[in-house]
């Protein structure tokens, strides 16, 4: 795993709900009002207090809030509603972890942490930003923990829904995003110019040079008088979908009529084209059922599960899994949750 990989996974952990802490106890919460609780167990304000530094270390790394502020709300009432929807959803995943007997070593801890060291600069700007966040390294090695974990979940779940059927229906509906396309194109701004050119370079005897010279001439595309209109390789996306279609339409030296696209008119030639094989695709096409179904997953067990928050935090959205934010009735402004230091 690279330094800038390590740092996705973080960034993923703040979007789906990675967390440090586990759920409570019940004798602490029936000394204290409790957070939330999931099933019968018991999230406390101590857990949120201790799961916004992390959020807040996260933040650091990622250079992204912690949660989405409502108007009126403090940057830490929205992390800590945004902490307590990660707990509710983390005792999900840990259930599924422990039915499936899925674990994660400390080798596997020590290696993202190196990973993460070595993307921030040693261990000493770690321990810098660990300080500053309030956090320390047991802190840290428990998150690395939860992100594989998560991971884990994810590519089980991912992995019981896989099917070569439906990943075949895939490839062949999404088909552009496997095909490469080399072509150069004449942009202009109306059909009327763009048939023109079209008759000009399938002209008998017109070459690829007199297509290139053209595309300079007359392209409104502002890079075709340095690139005589050579788009280079590319897929779709990037490429327009009504232009890489009509380009994987064509042979290698045709030509296509005038195609339409947001930019404007384009006259086509293509110059050679590559489609990546059902077989090299899969692996591709298997992670993005895999994230797909996870999510789908994820909605369900959150549905089916006895949830319910403190309305100091916020309202729990079953539909959604997270904590929205809600205002008291005699100021408008969103409910303060704003959680004690935790000890």
């Amino acid at each position: 795993m690279t330094p800038r990989t390590l740092l996705r996974v973080a960034a993923l952990a703040l979007v789906t709900t990675i967390v440090l802490a586990g759920c409570g106890n019940a004798g602490e919460g029936a000394l204290h009002p409790a957070a939330a609780t999931v099933d019968g167990q018991t999230i406390t304000d101590a857990e949120v207090a201790r799961n916004v530094k992390v959020f807040t270390f996260l933040s650091s790394l990622n250079q992204q809030p912690c949660g989405v502020k409502a108007d009126g709300e403090t940057e830490q009432a929205a992390c800590a509603r945004f902490a307590i929807g990660s707990l509710i959803q983390e005792h999900l995943v840990d259930a599924y972890a422990a039915q499936h007997d899925l674990t994660v070593t400390q080798a596997d801890k020590d290696a993202i942490l190196t990973q993460l060291e070595r993307s921030v600069g040693g261990p000493q700007a770690v321990d810098d930003q660990l300080k500053t966040a309030g956090i320390g390294r047991a802190d840290l090695d428990e998150l690395a923990g939860r992100i594989l974990l998560f991971q884990k979940v994810q590519q089980a779940v991912g992995a019981e829904q896989a099917d070569d059927a439906a990943l075949r229906a895939q490839y062949e509906k999404n088909i552009l995003s496997f095909t490469t396309v080399d072509t150069e194109h004449i942009l202009l701004k109306t059909q009327a110019q763009a048939n023109d050119a079209y008759d000009r370079v399938t002209a008998p005897g017109a070459t690829e040079q007199d297509f290139l010279d053209l595309a300079k001439e007359i392209s409104v595309d502002p890079s075709a008088k340095d690139n005589s209109g050579a788009i280079g390789p590319s897929t779709s996306p990037p490429l327009d979908p009504a232009y890489a279609a009509a380009a994987a339409a064509l042979k290698p030296g045709e030509i296509s009529r005038p195609v339409q696209s947001q930019f404007g008119w384009h006259v086509i030639r293509l110059v050679s084209k590559t489609v990546q094989s059902f077989a090299d695709a899969k692996g591709t096409l298997a992670q993005q059922q895999g994230t797909q179904a996870f999510d789908t997953w994820l909605i369900d067990a959150v549905t089916a599960a006895q949830v319910s928050v403190n309305p100091k935090y916020g309202r729990f959205n079953a539909e959604t899994g997270t904590v929205d934010a809600v205002s008291t009735t005699a100021t408008g402004s969103p409910a303060s949750a704003t959680p004690p230091p935790s000890s």
